[in-house]
């Protein structure tokens, strides 16, 4: 009976605790951590998906360069919002994937290299915002001399694929 009156006097006191600490902080990355870590990658190898790295699940920031060809894909679960950080480039929404596709490594990404067929051109730059639907192809077709990087958050919200081709 002393054990169990301990463990309730334990239990209260670590809720007692916990609620007294508040809710944990911001995750922080500094610019200069960012820029290191995102050059650390474009230096490991190049990509056509580009580099990116993780924030938190889901939020991502990407760099890509028009030094290699970049893939147009589709998620058909998740929609996708970008924020578009510096730099510039030409993205296409909406039209149909061209086949051949790449292997598929997730159920929520199709991808081929080569482009869209249809679709909107749009040339985007820092401060430009998308959101892109889920099923929506997209792809720079053209990236700056300067290289394009954009905040990408990822949200899976559809169990069933969306795709429109």
């Amino acid at each position: 009976m002393k054990k169990l009156a301990l463990i309730i006097v334990a239990i209260a006191c670590s809720a007692t605790l916990a609620q007294d600490s508040g809710a944990p902080p911001a995750l922080y990355k500094s610019s200069a951590e960012l820029e290191a870590e995102l050059e650390e990658a474009v230096a490991a190898a190049a990509s056509a998906t580009g580099w990116s790295i993780t924030i938190s699940p889901g939020i991502t920031i990407r760099r890509r360069t028009g030094a290699v060809n970049n893939y147009a894909i589709i998620h058909p679960h998740s929609m996708e919002i970008y924020r578009i950080l510096e730099g510039s480039g030409t993205l296409v929404t909406g039209g149909i994937l061209n086949e051949p596709f790449e292997p598929q490594t997730s159920d929520d990404l199709i991808r081929t290299g080569h482009g869209i067929s249809g679709g909107l051109a749009r040339e985007v730059s820092a401060g430009d915002v998308l959101v892109l639907q889920p099923g929506t192809p997209h792809w720079f077709s053209a990236v700056g001399a300067d290289g394009i990087t954009y905040m990408e958050s990822r949200v899976r919200v559809s169990t069933h694929p969306i795709q429109y081709q």
